[in-house]
């Protein structure tokens, strides 16, 4: 149990370091040695930032005398996608965030025009984060008479913004008028009407996708009433979670998950529960994910353990989500378990060893709205057919925060 927990807790300080250090800003010296750094600060005179020096961050400074030249990594970024027309999503590290265009740009700082602010410069050591807004982005308005649009924003100005949509073509909306306005996949369109992301993209009933929470989002769920488990996005990239199943033992769920292309993700974690003892029994997995958060097929591979004891053969998962509604999905997932069989020939006083998969099978719907789903389903093989022909029923809640 030790080593596994050791090797999930390096794989999550690997991911949550290299999501928490800022890009290499660079300052080169006079004697043309490079310092790769994070500028924190830049006046008349010095440059002050962070190193990391043998595994400790150190801050200290250099004048500008000493220098023959230094480049701010988020400045050079925005330099490569600058496009004067489009507008850019500014984050800073006090966290403000900026929409605006930019207006002009150099080595430190970017001349920009903020849609509240006006003309303002942004230093480029502030500079958090940014994104470049898509023109074929597709946007959902709601008014503040409840009415409600979907299309494209041709242009933003100082009080108005122009949109254009497929019914009404080109209009200007006052924004005075509009209570919110966010962008949206244009997958979650069918037809002229907007379906509402699936708030419970990241797993099935049990098993999970390849889909990873974002950082800062969560969920509760509850199956059967008495498991009870929450899980939480650490980074975009990595998500930990645990809870009870009553009255007999904890539970630990870390994931990992990337986004390798549009519509495919690779991920893997351990499900671990804790049990009187104490016993560690669980199971560490892979995944990989095809399709978007609405329609995807996941297939898996895992290892179950008990204590430091490993399974010789793994457990395999294929799972399917597709929605068929506004508040709709169906929901299919299966799983193939792996046990030794042994058969004793009398006649030859021979006993010989197989290897046989016992598969379970799952089927249901799930109803959902904007920050909640709840699942009814049922689980079958042939035994279970035998008694219960319709399968063992399965129902979950999860509430999306």
């Amino acid at each position: 149990m030790k080593s596994i927990i050791k090797l999930v807790v390096i794989a999550a300080v690997i991911i949550l370091y290299s999501n928490s250090v800022k890009a290499q800003d660079k300052i080169i010296t006079n004697e043309n040695k490079t310092i790769n750094c994070d500028i924190t600060k830049i006046n008349e005179e010095a440059i002050f930032f962070n190193v990391n020096l043998k595994g400790k961050i150190s801050s200290t400074f250099i004048n500008k005398s000493q220098i023959k030249d230094y480049f701010i990594d988020e400045i050079e970024r925005i330099k490569t996608e600058l496009d004067t027309s489009s507008f850019f999503h500014i984050k800073l590290d006090d966290a403000t965030s900026l929409l605006g265009k930019i207006k002009s740009i150099d080595k430190s700082k970017i001349n920009f025009d903020d849609n509240n602010l006006g003309l303002i410069t942004i230093k480029g050591e502030t500079i958090k984060e940014f994104e470049k807004e898509n023109k074929d982005s597709h946007y959902f308005v709601i008014m503040n008479d409840g009415n409600e649009l979907h299309g494209k924003i041709v242009e933003r100005k100082k009080e108005e913004i122009v949109f254009e949509t497929n019914n009404l073509g080109i209009v200007t909306i006052s924004l005075k008028n509009i209570r919110e306005i966010k962008e949206v996949n244009k997958e979650n369109f069918v037809g002229n009407q907007y379906w509402f992301p699936n708030p419970n993209n990241t797993r099935y009933l049990f098993s999970p996708t390849a889909i990873n929470l974002k950082k800062d989002e969560g969920y509760y769920q509850s199956a059967y009433i008495i498991m009870n488990s929450a899980n939480y996005g650490l980074t975009d990239n990595f998500s930990i979670g645990g809870g009870v199943f009553l009255p007999v033992a904890v539970v630990l769920t870390p994931k990992f998950g990337f986004k390798i292309a549009e519509k495919f993700h690779l991920g893997g974690g351990a499900i671990m529960g804790l049990f009187p003892g104490p016993i560690t029994v669980g199971i560490l997995y892979g995944v990989a994910t095809l399709g978007s958060d609405e329609n995807n097929i996941t297939g898996g591979i895992g290892y179950g353990f008990i204590d430091e004891d490993f399974t010789s053969t793994p457990v395999i998962t294929f799972s399917a989500m597709t929605r068929i509604g506004k508040r709709l999905a169906l929901v299919t997932e299966n799983w193939g378990i792996s046990f030794h069989e042994y058969d004793y020939n009398y006649e030859t006083g021979q006993e010989t060893k197989s290897l046989k998969y016992h598969m379970l099978f799952s089927y249901g719907f799930r109803i959902m709205s904007k920050k909640t789903t709840f699942d009814i389903a049922f689980i079958n093989n042939k035994d279970i057919f035998n008694v219960f022909p319709l399968g063992i029923p399965y129902i979950d809640f999860v509430y999306k925060f």
